[in-house]
């Protein structure tokens, strides 16, 4: 009898000993996820405050441009009033010249100051860049990059219904027959298969891409918007400046190399 208890008491005390082996490695993988998931929280975000500098960088820049023409305006305007005024009285003509002068030597150095400013903002910030943050926002900003999308269009979202619900799917039927068209999303292949048969017959190219949590489109390789959506949050970007475009193009070719081609 007493053999039988120590016995039982053994396998429970296995089993209790697996049990926990099993707790460690659930414990260790669930950390290893959150840690994943921060990672990925604090790289959206350090991409997304550069984006922020580069924007204020460009406004900074913008009121310096408009406060250099003023003061060009004004010194012009002066010059004017000088010339009206030497030939209204040749007398103060000299010293009138001398003005003159010296305004037009403070109009070149503002002219050539406003331009090496334009010129800055165009290489810091040029054409259009900003946030996503809303859902209809970013739906808006989707359609209208495939309505530009001529040559190519590359697009990831959640699945098929989110297409179908914000009319995306009426847009892609819209793109040109020799636009190259690459989409990622998590596919049902019974419930979504007429449709994605539809656009291979286009010569489309469809990845199953299952992470329901990335929304990003570029059109013709000439922008990149990419976003992170949760619970219907939206947190993401747009730019079409040429650096940061080489730099996100390789964050919005993942779900193209993590999904499967179908």
């Amino acid at each position: 009898m007493n053999e039988q208890l120590t016995n039982k008491l053994e396998s429970i005390i296995q089993k209790l000993n697996i049990i926990k082996q099993k707790d460690d490695r659930i414990k260790d993988l669930t950390d290893k996820l959150v840690n994943i998931s921060k990672e990925k929280d604090e790289a959206l975000f350090s991409k997304i405050e550069m984006l922020k500098s580069h924007s204020a960088e460009k406004e900074q820049l913008n009121a310096q441009i408009l406060n250099l023409t003023q003061s060009v305006n004004e010194n012009q305007g002066k010059i004017k009033k000088l010339k009206e005024k030497s030939r209204a009285a040749q007398d103060g003509l000299m010293g009138s010249s001398f003005e003159q002068d010296r305004l037009k030597k403070a109009v070149k150095e503002r002219e050539e100051e406003i331009t090496e400013i334009q010129e800055k903002v165009a290489s810091v910030a040029s054409g259009e860049t900003g946030i996503l943050y809303d859902l209809r926002i970013s739906v808006n900003h989707i359609l209208g990059k495939i309505e530009d999308a001529k040559r190519s269009l590359r697009l990831v979202v959640p699945n098929m219904k989110f297409l179908q619900e914000n009319g995306i799917v009426e847009a892609l039927e819209k793109l040109q027959e020799k636009t190259v068209v690459n989409i990622a999303l998590s596919v049902d292949i019974i419930e979504d298969g007429p449709i994605i048969e539809s656009w291979k017959a286009r010569g489309w190219y469809i990845n199953n891409y299952t992470e329901m949590n990335l929304i990003c489109v570029s059109s013709n390789g000439a922008n990149v918007s990419i976003a992170y959506v949760s619970e219907g949050i939206v947190s993401g970007f747009y730019t079409n400046i040429y650096d940061l475009v080489m730099i996100f193009n390789q964050a919005l070719m993942y779900p193209f190399v993590k999904g499967v081609k179908l």
